[in-house]
């Protein structure tokens, strides 16, 4: 089960289990289907937008802070998007890879696995590590965020 508080086109917005979708996310799919993987949290003020045929995929373990914006993107597992991170159309965002607070991402960039983009757009990639610990954080936060949700 998930804890969505946003409205959201659920016949065209697919959403895993123990997400969390906090108030004022705007999950848009005009055209194609939007799926979001399991254990993602999507904070206060992110848009997500699929406006393309093509199926936008986002997968498990990602969390998306305040007021990030995403469109046509298709993204790994695992990722961290600080706040108010543009992620413009077209990217390929692999697994383990962290956006900066206020960065911008051009249309069209890919992301192997581990890369890092800090403010404005400055790439590096980091050694590969386990990514165990992240998913275990983002699943005991995701419970802890259902519990309080739950609550109201």
């Amino acid at each position: 089960m998930s804890l969505i508080l946003s409205q959201i086109n659920k016949d065209n917005v697919k959403v895993g289990k123990g997400c969390c979708i906090a108030l004022g996310v705007q999950i848009i799919s005009e055209i194609g289907e939007i799926i979001i993987g399991d254990y993602t949290i999507i904070e206060e003020g992110c848009i997500i937008r699929n406006n393309q045929f093509k199926k936008m995929v986002i997968g498990s373990y990602n969390v998306f802070e305040i007021g990030c914006k995403v469109e046509n993107a298709n993204i790994g597992d695992c990722n961290v998007f600080e706040m108010r991170c543009i992620i413009e159309s077209g990217c390929t965002i692999e697994n383990n890879c962290r956006f900066g607070i206020n960065s911008r991402i051009p249309p069209k960039q890919n992301f192997p696995n581990f890369s890092r983009v800090y403010y404005p757009f400055n790439c590096l990639k980091v050694p590969p590590y386990d990514s165990s610990q992240h998913k275990e954080e983002i699943s005991e936060l995701c419970a802890a965020l259902f519990q309080m949700g739950s609550k109201k």
